[in-house]
């Protein structure tokens, strides 16, 4: 999980580039809302525990966006049951 510390979070409707009306700020992919945490599943690419750094793959957000949480990613907890019940 991360902060989002740059993006807006005055923002109640937006009008993407692919639409032509707005939409409401969280029915939206957009990183300008008004709780800015997000949440993405990387793989960790190298530790540096000295200096307390994790190297990690791909991540939609800007270096030095300051980080909440981390957790493990567990198939038996985290991946979506498939198929109707």
């Amino acid at each position: 999980m991360y902060w989002m510390d740059r993006a807006r979070r005055d923002l109640i409707t937006q009008t993407p580039k692919h639409l032509e009306n707005s939409r409401g700020t969280f029915s939206l992919r957009s990183p300008n809302r008004p709780n800015p945490v997000s949440l993405a599943t990387v793989t960790i690419t190298s530790l540096d525990i000295a200096n307390g750094r994790i190297g990690i793959d791909a991540i939609d957000c800007f270096d030095r966006t300051p980080l909440v949480d981390i957790k493990p990613w567990l198939p038996s907890i985290d991946l979506p049951a498939t198929g109707l019940a």
